[in-house]
């Protein structure tokens, strides 16, 4: 079954609400799921994980944020809206994902932390896809068939980027 755009929409916000709130009311507890706290390094000295608090209250109130406006958008009528928070979305969580697998190569994130990581940020990316696309894979580059107004009207991209010249109007030189 596939997802549709307001299921994508439900699940990252949920994510999001999830892990920003978990960021922002319990950093320690990520902390320690990351393996970056004092118990993870037991032998690091001073805990290695406090000077990260703030940057992870930081991510969280903002990544709650971003929770919030996916669900207060409302469902699939405000496609435009949607489209727009999922294309956002796929840089942001698609970077996510990037870091966790260079911070895992480099060795700067446990193996297995790294995994989940960027798992989780792969399926953000993916979730976010669809809110961008509304799940047929179109519209990200401002493909063929996009709903650019999003007033729900689909129209050739070529047209509105060539000034008429794309397949339209070629189309109507052919009588078609």
């Amino acid at each position: 079954m596939a997802f549709s755009r307001d299921h994508a929409r439900i699940a990252l916000a949920t994510i999001r609400l999830v892990n920003g709130a978990l960021a922002l009311l319990a950093p320690e507890l990520m902390l320690r799921r990351l393996e970056a706290g004092q118990e993870a390094n037991p032998g690091a000295g001073p805990d290695p994980g406090r000077v990260a608090v703030y940057p992870l209250r930081m991510f969280g109130i903002r990544t709650v944020v971003l929770g919030i406006q996916l669900l207060a958008g409302g469902s699939v009528r405000q496609s435009g809206s949607l489209r727009q928070q999922g294309k956002v979305g796929v840089v942001i969580h698609a970077a996510d994902a990037a870091s966790a697998i260079t911070a895992g190569l480099r060795r700067q994130l446990p193996a297995r932390v790294a995994v989940v990581a960027a798992g989780i940020s792969v399926t953000n990316t993916a979730l976010a896809w669809i809110l961008a696309t509304g799940g047929d894979g179109t519209d990200v580059a401002g493909g063929h068939g996009t709903d650019i107004a999003g007033d729900g009207r689909r129209t050739d991209s070529e047209d509105c980027i060539s000034g008429g010249v794309g397949p339209p109007a070629a189309r109507a030189q052919r009588g078609r």
